[in-house]
């Protein structure tokens, strides 16, 4: 699965959103970070804090490694 990490910080947690690309929630491509394919979201997030150290997972496509905040 490949996934990204939004570029833009969530507005009231600061949170860096990581989606899979085929996500209905997931920003615009050219707002987004290909961190590449991985067997699963685990992987993603670490990947994605190389680039942001507030990460986060999308509730909708990436339940599995999101934090509620």
């Amino acid at each position: 699965m490949l996934y990204l990490v939004n570029k833009n910080a969530q507005i009231s947690t600061g949170d860096h959103k990581i989606h899979i690309v085929n996500c209905t929630m997931r920003p615009n491509i050219e707002n987004t970070i290909e961190l590449g394919n991985f067997y699963n979201a685990e992987v993603a997030l670490y990947e994605a804090r190389k680039y942001y150290t507030n990460v986060n997972g999308c509730k909708n496509c990436c339940n599995e490694i999101y934090l509620k905040k």
